[in-house]
């Protein structure tokens, strides 16, 4: 019997590492199952879920942010498959029926060292930067929902607001600002932070938008894309 493909190709680094005094370290991998049966259950999920995305963060084991030269490859019998990573460590997971029957891993190259991974819920950003606040209220309804649906754990939590993130960016202009009616847009405070509650992935400019009591009217403009909006659930 064969063996695994994944088990062949790390034979072969150690193989090729005895015969060099000088030489890269062998890659981590994660099971593609394990990572299909997390991120299928957003597929799965029968609710509304329009403004929503869902993708693959890695973590790594120790503290810290993954480096930035790291890459995810799916390995399969049809060859491999390059997952472009945000500099959150995000991915777009393929759902394949074919990589999940033959376990195909998935390699972590670059020097990331062992690595986990997350599924990562946030709201699409738009390509015009505007934002209308019930609409972000509507999306940050959605995602309670799901984590309700996908933890039982939620149900006494409420949506608060929405957190915009940016990369860090030296004399960058303020990357949200908020206006009400015909009044001026008014810019939001940035702080420094990670792009998701508890991720050790810090250093990312950070911009709160808390909704208010009411419903209030407004429209969020942000001065480019933001990596990420994820849900603020308290």
């Amino acid at each position: 019997m064969n063996a695994p493909r994944h088990v062949a190709l790390l034979i072969a680094l150690l193989l090729s590492a005895g015969a060099s005094t000088a030489h890269a370290p062998a890659p981590e991998w994660l099971s593609y199952r394990d990572a299909y049966r997390a991120m299928v259950v957003f597929q799965k999920y029968g609710g509304p879920k329009h403004y929503l995305q869902n993708q693959l963060q890695l973590v790594p084991a120790r503290q810290g942010a993954v480096a930035p030269n790291v890459q995810l490859i799916l390995q399969t019998r049809d060859g491999d498959q390059y997952l472009a990573l945000d500099p959150s460590g995000r991915a777009v997971f393929p759902l394949s029926t074919a990589a999940y029957n033959e376990n195909a891993p998935l390699l972590v190259s670059g020097g990331a060292g062992p690595v986990g991974f997350r599924a990562r819920v946030s709201i699409v950003p738009r390509a015009n930067g505007l934002y209308d606040s019930a609409e972000l209220r509507a999306a940050c309804g959605q995602a309670l929902d799901y984590l309700r649906y996908a933890d039982a754990s939620a149900r006494t939590r409420a949506c608060v607001g929405v957190r915009f993130v940016f990369p860090h960016e030296i004399g960058a202009p303020a990357p949200v600002r908020v206006r009400s009616g015909a009044a001026d847009a008014v810019a939001l405070p940035v702080t420094e932070g990670g792009a998701f509650p508890g991720d050790g992935q810090n250093g990312f400019r950070i911009v709160h938008y808390r909704f208010s009591r009411g419903a209030e009217a407004r429209q969020l403009i942000t001065s480019s894309t933001p990596l990420a909006i994820t849900p603020l659930i308290e």
